[in-house]
């Protein structure tokens, strides 16, 4: 995928994107790939591949919406995706992004720093964060990251009540939701909506599971995450 065409599909789903705002995600892909040489980050190596299944597929959080002056919590951000393209073309936002890996972090707080971007990362486990943040953010998003069984125990504690878990997902969602029946009604939350979406060039399909925070999350959750892995809800 070009500029030229990233910019045309943005603009079908309502993303604005500046020239600058371009420019500097372009200067993170290049960064990302370049880095990637020295440890991983990431097993796409292609350009335009990499625009569009790491950058125009983490854009798509922002279909339509207008998420301005908020906390965004990403679980699992990695080398920043979708964290860093959310906070590059929505820079009123503020983005915390939680990986366990201190590598990815560093390299997420250096690229941040030096481009004066508001990405907070932080390396620690998801579930020991919410138990030290409870009912703080009114977003909290995940890409790639586990199914929604065990995303929603992790994500609920640090959501304000009304806030939303934005999971991203693909295809086989409605197998997670029913999975997640039991987690769903046990943490105070339900499924309010969902968005689909399809990549232009790879045709691969995208949905994005908006869980709503209807009550308070019980003290005992989250659990730790071997609980969370071997017993999910």
């Amino acid at each position: 995928m070009n500029r030229v065409d990233f910019l045309l599909e943005l603009n079908r789903r309502a993303i604005p994107c500046s020239r600058e705002q371009l420019d500097l995600l372009w200067k993170f892909m290049h960064h990302v790939l370049e880095t990637n040489e020295k440890f991983n980050l990431t097993a796409i190596k292609d350009e335009d591949a990499f625009v569009e299944k790491m950058i125009f597929d983490s854009a798509i959080f922002l279909n339509n919406q207008r998420y301005e002056n908020l906390e965004v919590v990403d679980i699992g951000a990695g080398a920043g995706f979708p964290s860093m393209v959310i906070a590059i073309l929505a820079p009123t936002l503020h983005v915390i992004a939680l990986d366990s890996t201190s590598k990815k972090i560093d390299f997420i707080n250096n690229f941040a720093k030096e481009n004066n971007i508001n990405v907070t990362g932080i390396s620690v486990r998801a579930e020991e964060y919410a138990n030290e943040h409870r009912d703080q953010y009114p977003i909290v998003t995940a890409r790639a990251v586990a199914s929604l069984r065990i995303l929603v125990e992790l994500a609920m504690p640090m959501l304000q009540v009304g806030g939303y878990l934005i999971a991203m997902k693909g295809p086989d969602y409605n197998a997670e939701i029913r999975d997640a029946q039991g987690a769903l009604a046990k943490l105070n939350c339900c499924v309010e909506h969902i968005y689909e979406d399809q990549l232009p060039e790879s045709k691969e399909f995208r949905s994005f599971v908006y869980i709503k925070k209807m009550g308070p999350t019980p003290k005992k959750y989250p659990r730790s995450f071997g609980e969370i892995k071997n017993k999910p809800l």
